[in-house]
């Protein structure tokens, strides 16, 4: 009964349509996801990390395309690769998200290379627009550490059966010295990691999932060596009754708190959600969506989807960020601002 309810367990945490992955030999396949979407907001600030989107018209602020090699070396060896050409990427520079190779052995897994970082509920399939409701997942916990989604390290995972219908996976890593570099607007951050440390804990049940983690890092701010730690922790949770889907997360550190609340309600192709979400402290913001997915086939969506970004008055005029890239009241703009999202999702 363990093994049956693992492989449920596995095929529901799959990123996309298992079917849609090409298998080149009995012990290796080729799979892959993309997103690209039509956007507009109201206001010529810039809005959102690495996805910068304003009052232009733009078909290439949401565009993905990524590529994933899987191999089974042996009954305890796989390795797998994922490279992804992400919105802030140039095509002739995609990132390799993942590379790495694991043992496994009964419950435990021990991993090493290139990994994503465990922090929310869809870290592991982020980039795949595919495997959510959302246009994009709530860019108030997402965006929450500015883009960044993987780590150079170690990571040992054990799986704990609390009943046939419920299994704990708990997994400790850590990551070696690297920097990363990130662009807000015409300004470049670079922060060296000197280590990154940190822990996951999720329960899944057979229509419930619970996620939490914790990351340490100490890091210097380039180019004036600026030395910081940071402490993160979040916490997130997803409940399906029938047709819905309720999901919730919390993200918190040493520079803000951020969460966010969803439901969504599930029709033969049709799938209406509402999102609230708010930051507060570093980048104070309130976020309202409304959106529909339209699931033409079980590889190809589209999503249809309207936001509204909000702050305070007082908040605005004392230079708050929001969700913006730079301070909406530098260029005399609003401090709200309506953003309007046609998206389309397919893998294979």
């Amino acid at each position: 009964m363990k093994k049956s309810f693992s492989l449920l367990l596995f095929i529901a945490s799959i990123p996309f349509d298992s079917h849609a992955a090409i298998k080149i030999t009995d012990n290796f396949s080729i799979s892959g996801f993309g997103s690209a979407s039509i956007t507009q907001s109201d206001n010529k600030t810039p809005l959102f990390v690495h996805r910068e989107v304003s009052d232009e018209v733009c078909y290439d602020c949401d565009t993905i395309l990524g590529l994933q090699a899987d191999l089974v070396i042996t009954d305890v060896f796989n390795t797998s690769v994922q490279v992804v050409k992400r919105p802030q990427d140039d095509w002739s520079d995609p990132e390799v998200e993942w590379a790495y190779l694991a043992y496994n052995y009964n419950d435990w897994s021990f991993k090493g290379g290139r990994l994503r970082l465990p922090l929310f509920l869809a870290s592991e399939y982020y980039y795949v627009g595919q495997a959510y409701n959302w246009a994009r997942p709530p860019q108030e916990v997402y965006d929450s550490i500015l883009g960044f989604t993987f780590y150079d390290g170690l990571a040992i995972q054990w799986d704990y059966y609390l009943s046939d219908e419920a299994i704990v996976t708990i997994s400790p890593y850590y990551g070696f010295s690297k920097k990363y570099k990130t662009e807000l607007g015409d300004d470049e951050l670079v922060f060296d990691a000197e280590r990154i440390t940190g822990v996951s804990l999720e329960v899944n049940g057979f229509n419930y999932r619970v996620h939490a983690g914790y990351m340490y890092a100490d890091f210097d701010m380039l180019p004036e060596p600026t030395y910081d730690r940071l402490s993160m922790y979040t916490l997130g949770a997803e409940y399906s009754f029938k047709q819905w889907l309720f999901m919730s997360e919390l993200e918190t550190d040493n520079l803000q708190t951020s969460w966010y609340l969803s439901s969504a309600y599930h029709f033969d192709q049709f799938t209406p959600y509402l999102v609230y979400g708010e930051s507060h402290h570093r980048r104070k913001s309130n976020n309202i969506t409304a959106g529909l997915r339209l699931d033409l086939t079980n590889s190809i969506s589209i999503n249809a989807e309207w936001q509204n970004i909000f702050m305070g008055q007082e908040d605005y005029n004392n230079g708050s960020m929001g969700q913006f890239i730079a301070p909406p009241i530098l260029n005399n703009e609003s401090k709200d601002v309506q953003l309007y999202t046609l998206m389309l999702n397919f893998v294979f």
